[in-house]
């Protein structure tokens, strides 16, 4: 997948795990089975254009990522806006 379609396929999982989960992490993001860029900071932007957009906000809350290939590093807890139970 290029560039553009995995931009274009990102807004589109991060709105559905948005609908579908009322607090999530960029690991639930993956868990969908996305597709990982061969640069995994690629989503950050991803998250930061759904956040202008209103769909998500920032919880002020952090935990490790289960991502092994980021040795446990911090992640953004998100909350959804746009949750549907």
């Amino acid at each position: 997948m290029d560039k553009e379609a995995w931009i274009k396929k990102a807004h589109e999982v991060v709105a559905s795990v948005a609908e579908s989960n009322n607090e999530f992490t960029p690991d639930d993001i993956w868990d969908t089975g996305f597709e990982k860029p061969k640069e995994g900071r690629w989503l950050g932007p991803i998250m930061s254009s759904a956040r202008r957009k209103g769909i998500i906000e920032k919880t002020g809350r952090v935990q490790p990522t289960r991502q092994k290939e980021s040795h446990g590093c911090d992640v953004t807890i998100w909350k959804s806006n746009v949750y549907k139970g």
